[in-house]
Parts: structure tokens; sequence; C-alpha cells
């Protein structure tokens, strides 16, 4: 069974990451599903692309297990941040509308994934938190384009003082655009909505100068993000607090032992 789903319903696609026993978790295999299914789409005569999690969740983020398996490998660190660097340019790059129809946790990459996309509805129950520094991580990738959403002093403080953000807070912040009982369906109803008062290729070109004003050097920027992102994990501290949350199931406190 293949981790990432892709169905057609008229002129919207939805793409459903589809590993629920890892809360849909952000394998290597998963991101390059992903970035293989957003590089075919950009060809397809499509108006709107959902993205969504199987299971009533979204996606937890990077898959630790993976990362734990690959810290002792050379290179390994800079190889898995370029390819999660080509999944976000992909998604930011993609000239239809997107939508994300988030359940339940989206935690790290995966709320920044969410937030990546034109448009965030929630359901009541969802929860995002940016976790990466509780790990011994840094959440440079998303760091990117995150302050397209939020200003960049509020950006510091989701990172530095990492917290879960209910629904409703995360709408308050502008993380989420909606809050919706049933998050996929609003945003089927929403991705046809656009796709009638709107003219294709006047979307496609209004995201891409809307990109290039806000991040004229995006490609340039992930890159720089993703070897941030690969030089932290060789650091002591990432071993130690991917180590302590799988071996604990929770995050390490970093004022103890």
């Amino acid at each position: 069974m293949e981790p990432v789903r892709l169905t057609s319903h008229g002129p919207v696609a939805i793409v459903e990451l589809a590993r629920p026993e890892v809360r849909n978790a952000l394998s290597r295999e998963t991101v390059d599903l992903l970035t293989s299914y957003l590089s075919r789409l950009r060809s397809e005569p499509l108006r709107a692309l959902i993205l969504t999690g199987e299971g009533g969740h979204f996606c937890a983020g990077a898959h630790l297990g993976e990362l734990s398996e690959s810290l002792d490998q050379p290179g390994a660190g800079q190889k898995e941040a370029s390819r999660l660097a080509a999944l976000y340019s992909a998604l930011l790059h993609f000239p239809y509308l997107t939508v994300a129809a988030v359940e339940g946790s989206a935690f790290g990459g995966g709320a920044g994934l969410a937030c990546a996309c034109d448009f965030v509805v929630a359901s009541p129950e969802a929860v995002l938190q940016f976790s990466e520094l509780r790990l011994g991580f840094v959440p440079a990738l998303i760091s990117v384009f995150l302050d397209r959403r939020v200003g960049s002093a509020r950006l510091a403080q989701l990172f530095l003082n990492p917290r879960p953000l209910s629904a409703a807070e995360a709408q308050s912040l502008g993380l989420v655009d909606e809050v919706s009982p049933n998050p996929l369906a609003r945003a089927q109803e929403l991705a046809l909505e656009v796709a009638a008062k709107t003219a294709p290729s006047a979307v496609t070109a209004c995201k891409r100068l809307l990109l290039e004003l806000s991040h004229p050097q995006l490609d340039q920027q992930l890159a720089r993000a993703a070897q941030v992102n690969a030089v932290q994990r060789e650091q002591p501290d990432f071993r130690r607090g991917v180590e302590h949350f799988l071996t604990h199931k929770r995050f390490r406190d970093w004022l103890g032992s």
C-alpha cells in the first residue's frame, strides 16, 4: 500500500497521506511520492489540489524512526533536507489553488506542509505545533515561508516556545483560515467556489507573482535552510532529543539529566 493516495474529483485532485499508523509522518517514500504527484499534476487540467491525511490526523512531521536509523550515515542529513526542500518548493510553486484539510495533529514539518497551501481548513479538534526545538532540531525549511502567514516576531515566538495550538488559536494567528467540523468537505466546497469565480490562467499568474514578490529567492533560501537543517542533524543535541523521544515517547526535559 503506497503511503500517498491520489484521487480526482472533476477539476479537483485530492492527495491523501495514507500512513495512519504513524500519523502520516513524512517518511522518505512519502516525501518522494508527494513531490512526484505535485510535479505530475502541474500539467493536468486541474483547478485545485486538496492535501489531507487519513485516519484522523494530517501529518505528524518527520518520521523519527527513519531519522534515528540514519544518524550515523555520512551525508544523510543533507540528502534528507534536500529531499524535503524539493517537496516544499513543489508545493509553493504549484500553479493551481491548494487547500489543506487538517484533522488531528499537524506537527513540525506537517504543520509547515499545511501552511504552505493557499488555504488551510481545520477541524475544531485539530492541533498544530512547531515542535522541532523540543527535539534538538531546527525548523529551518518551514521558516522560509511561514512568514507569509505570521510576522517574523510571532514566528520566533512559535518556534522558541513550542506549544500545542488549538484550531481556534491557530486561526487567530493566521495559520488556519477556516475551522469546520468536516474540513475535507469544506475544502472541496471552497475549491469549487474559487474555481467558479476565477479564471485559471489568472490564478496561476497571481500565485506566481505573489510568490515572486514575497520570496524572490525562494529556492536559494530553501537550499540555505537545508544546509542549516543538515548541520543541526549532526549535533549531539539532535541525537539526544530523537533517541529520548523514541525511547520514552515524550520530549526531553533539557534542564534535566
